[in-house]
């Protein structure tokens, strides 16, 4: 390990436990304007000296100085890159090399004086700061002029509204590992690095793994660390991630191809109370024992993870004791498409994960069964895709999360609605988000079963919690209806259509939204009038009071039970092995 002097700025080599107690530089890249390490042999040129990377650094040994320690580590000037094998052993030691410093300096060179302009700094997007974010004991923000900011402990809820990492991390770093796999790779989902291989390699320490680089493999290397994960760990979380973008294929791999499709997995938790089993990995992908629910949607089963997603019924920076833990866990199903024997691809159909009811009585006695979750992408481009009438409703965004936590099951219930007589495999069930959550405005949620499809909507406060909420169940066989209402301009509220959120028309509010269901109630109720009154229309609960995710953001609580029995029901062979 190479440190600076800070009193010659002579570089010095240090070895395992002779290595000096030393302070350690966070910062952005800024490309030739960096001091590399050939440059740094000739640090007393005033060319080197004329650089901003010199004078960063040199502003790093004065505040090392004054903290009374003589050596600092700085990656731009203390790496030969010049060496692959040098540049491999740092990388995978960089997470070693902040955690064991004495302090970090994270200089944050486009914040100028103010702390509230932090949140917009560079710092916080990218790949490499986040370990260096979360490994040192102590880490120190600094702004352009190396004016203290503050220090993470004290900064941790600014921190991580900005970063949408946990709280506990950022004040005991000793907690790191008790996050799920799915948490710690959601850090990560917003960060970008310059190289597409980085966003992988950046996380080697916040996994505790080690493997070579291979610069030029691109997403491979994001493969290779899953891999690597899954060889050491038991938490089935690295599969409850989300599709990124929905005009892929619906049928993947089992893994991730970057950390973003982990974007909303930060209320992910290991569920204690499903039995753990180990697993394996080969070349060709994952051999499993996991609950399996049978579905009518032809091929799909849903296998249930030894995860959860969990939820409080208020934030976690409320006055409850730390001691006293009240939460809710709803446990995460992810759907997989039968190819052959026990081989399984990734399914995103309805949904990349799915929740279902506890009171739904099927998963009472979930049946374990071996299966192997292929890894073989190749094999998804020869699958027929399933017809999807929802296409025209996907054209909408999905990046941001949709504010409802949908379960849901199918079956018959006794009058009222509130004890199952008869339960029917899950059906050809679809969840559409047809326009996200933001404050102050209302979104719109698609779900739909057999012949009808409900629309749920909520209009959100300038506190960002559901104020109020309407659904209207619709006769809509193969989402016609729905499909057509995507280019008729009087349902245009119902749709991610950013020219139509800037009119004077938007209905994006209260008032506006019970106009909508109005209109869609008054035009669509005789032909929902038959199954009204066979007690076919679906039972949907919604929970009064909304349960708060990991960061204290709102999800409103919706049960919805599918009565209308599934025309697949009676044919057998649209059973997964039969």
């Amino acid at each position: 390990m190479r440190l600076i002097d800070v009193n010659t700025l002579e570089l010095k080599e240090f070895f395992g436990r002779h290595i000096p107690r030393y302070a350690i530089l966070s910062h952005t890249w800024n490309g030739d304007k960096e001091v590399t390490f050939q440059e740094w042999e000739r640090h007393t040129d005033n060319a080197i000296r004329c650089k901003e990377g010199y004078a960063k650094i040199v502003g790093a040994c004065r505040r090392a100085q004054a903290d009374g320690l003589q050596y600092l580590w700085c990656d731009t000037n203390c790496i030969d890159k010049r060496s692959s094998a040098e540049l491999s052993e740092a990388i995978n030691s960089m997470f070693a090399w902040y955690h064991d410093s004495d302090v970090c300096y994270a200089y944050l060179a486009d914040v100028r004086g103010e702390t509230d302009t932090c949140a917009k700094s560079r710092w916080f997007t990218r790949g490499w700061t986040l370990q260096e974010l979360l490994a040192p004991s102590k880490v120190i923000f600094f702004d352009h002029y190396w004016t203290v900011l503050g220090e993470r402990g004290e900064m941790a809820s600014m921190i991580s509204d900005i970063t949408r990492i946990h709280i506990g991390p950022l004040k005991d770093r000793s907690t790191i590992y008790n996050y799920s796999v799915a948490q710690r790779m959601s850090w990560a989902a917003n960060r970008q690095t310059t190289r597409e291989e980085d966003i992988s390699y950046c996380l080697l320490g916040l996994f505790d793994i080690n493997m070579p680089l291979l610069y030029g493999e691109g997403p491979k290397a994001f493969y290779r660390l899953q891999r690597e994960i899954i060889k050491v760990s038991d938490d089935q979380s690295v599969l409850a991630w989300d599709l990124l973008d929905s005009d892929r294929h619906p049928w993947t791999g089992a893994l991730a191809v970057s950390p973003a499709e982990f974007r909303f997995c930060g209320s992910i938790v290991t569920n204690h109370e499903t039995q753990r089993s180990a697993y394996s990995i080969t070349n060709l992908g994952l051999s499993m024992r996991l609950a399996v629910i049978t579905t009518f949607a032809q091929g799909i089963v849903l296998v249930g993870l030894n995860c959860a997603k969990e939820m409080h019924p208020e934030s976690l920076g409320s006055h409850l004791p730390d001691t006293v833990q009240c939460c809710r866990h709803f446990r995460v199903w992810v759907p997989l498409l039968h190819l052959k024997h026990e081989t399984y691809i990734r399914a995103h159909y309805p949904s990349s994960t799915v929740f279902l009811g506890r009171t739904y009585p099927i998963l009472e006695r979930p049946v374990p069964t071996d299966l192997f979750i292929s890894l073989d992408i190749s094999q998804t481009r020869a699958v027929k895709p399933l017809e999807d009438p929802a296409r025209m409703l996907r054209q909408y965004p999905t990046c941001l999360p949709s504010g409802l936590l949908t379960m849901f099951a199918s079956g018959k219930m006794t009058p009222g609605g509130c004890v199952f007589k008869d339960v029917y495999p899950l059906g050809d069930i679809l969840i559409v988000q047809l326009k996200h959550r933001a404050v102050s405005t209302v979104s719109h949620q698609l779900i739909s079963s057999g012949n009808l499809a409900i629309i749920f909507s909520v209009f959100w406060s300038k506190d960002g919690l559901p104020q109020q909420w309407l659904h209207t169940t619709i006769v809509d066989p193969k989402l016609k209806i729905s499909c057509q209402m995507t280019s008729q301009v009087e349902w245009n509220c119902l749709f991610e259509t950013s020219s139509h959120e800037r009119s004077a028309s938007c209905c994006n509010s209260a008032v506006g939204m019970r106009s909508l269901h109005s209109r869609l109630q008054k035009l669509y109720e005789k032909p929902l009038a038959k199954y009204v009154k066979e007690e076919k229309d679906p039972v949907v609960t919604v929970e009064t009071r909304p349960l708060m995710d990991s960061f204290g953001q709102p999800e409103l609580i919706v049960d919805i039970v599918f009565r209308e029995t599934p025309k697949s029901i009676y044919s057998p062979s649209y059973i997964v092995g039969n």
